[in-house]
This record gives structure tokens, sequence and C-alpha cells, in this order.
């Protein structure tokens, strides 16, 4: 992993995202702090990452440095993509809440959907990997067929594929899926996950555009 702060040269609008009191997704969160830092972010003590903001008059609200943090964290320590707990942390922070590892609790799946779109594509930016999908272990795939039976979803859509096999399992092989699909309002819940995501999608984009000046 190497620092993008020579292709994202635009500070004055880095520290603009870091303090934009509106959601800001997490990739720009990063990529900005890696600006303002020169990429010493990445091997700064968390301490020092915050008190370099603060004395750049930079610093994240509360939820924005949580989801600052988590991202410099992914690309440090991808815990997320084996544990559970880290990958609920992650996907909390990355839809906007303050992540609160001790309390499981589920995600809806277009959350699920977006902070997989969002990992990803922190990884395109800083590992030249289109996705790392394949890299996730069976516990964070549970945790995601585990909302998606909770939210009612009898299939995974196009996004949570990943965690097909694992869905499968907590449906009674009796039930007919081919039925549930057919149903309206499955289709309706797998349309909004695609909506949310792309919507997430557009907003990073060109808040990434804005970084190169």
């Amino acid at each position: 992993m190497q620092s993008v702060a020579s292709k994202y040269t635009n500070r004055s609008e880095a520290k603009a995202l870091l303090t934009e009191k509106a959601m800001v997704p997490l990739v720009c969160l990063v990529v900005a702090c890696d600006t303002i830092t020169a990429g010493a972010c990445f091997t700064w003590e968390i301490d020092t990452i915050l008190d370099e903001l603060e004395e750049q008059e930079c610093l994240p609200d509360t939820k924005g440095r949580d989801r600052l943090l988590a991202g410099i964290a992914c690309l440090a320590n991808p815990a997320h993509l084996w544990s559970a707990g880290a990958f609920m942390a992650v996907a909390q922070t990355i839809n906007g809440n303050l992540a609160i590892p001790e309390i499981w609790e589920p995600l809806s799946p277009a959350q699920l959907a977006y902070a997989l779109n969002e990992i990803n594509s922190l990884n395109q930016v800083y590992n030249n990997v289109d996705s790392v999908e394949p890299l996730y272990g069976e516990e964070p795939k549970i945790y995601m067929a585990g909302c998606l039976y909770d939210s009612g979803f009898p299939q995974c859509p196009e996004q949570l594929s990943l965690c097909s096999e694992q869905l499968e399992r907590f449906y009674d092989k009796s039930l007919d899926i081919k039925d549930l699909v057919a149903n309206p309002v499955a289709k309706r819940k797998l349309d909004e996950v695609s909506v949310y995501v792309s919507t997430m999608s557009s907003l990073r984009a060109k808040k990434m555009t804005t970084l190169k000046g």
C-alpha cells in the first residue's frame, strides 16, 4: 500500500471534506487525510493523526473520525475479512453510524451491500484490486446471511452473492424459494439495495473528483 497524495492534491478540498457535517464516504475521508499528511497517516499512531488534523484545522466530527480511522484500520489490519465483529463495526461506520463492536445488531441488506462496495473502492484506490470479496471468511459471510434472513430476503441481492451458501442454511429446505423470490415485496427490497448502493457510489465518485483539483 502506497500513499496516493500525489494524485489527489487539492488540500483545500481535502480539509473541506474532513470537516463537512454531512455524510462523507469512508474512502474520501481516508484519501483526504492522506493528502493532508502526505501519506504519514498510515504510519502514525491514532493520537498523532488526530493531533495533526486538529493542528491543520480539519479534524472531523465524532462520526467522521470513526469512519476515517476505520478506513485506515482496514488497510493496515483487514480483520473485517475474517472477523464478523470487525466487519459489523466497519459496516456500521461506513453507513454513518458510530461503531459499537460490543453490541451485536443486524444491518439492512442495503447497508451491507454498500459496506462491501466501499471496502472494495478503498482497495481499488490503495491496493489496485477490483474486489476483496474472495478473501472474506466464513464468519462475516454468516453475519451477512443472518442479516438478510432477518430482513426477510429469500435470496441474496447480486451485491451480496458472496454469502449465498450461508443464506441457504437459514431457510428450511422444504420452503419454496421460488415463490418467495416471485413476491413483489421481495423485488422491491432488491431494488432498494441497488438504488442505495448506486446513490452512495455516485456521491463518493463526485467527492473523489474534487480532491484531484
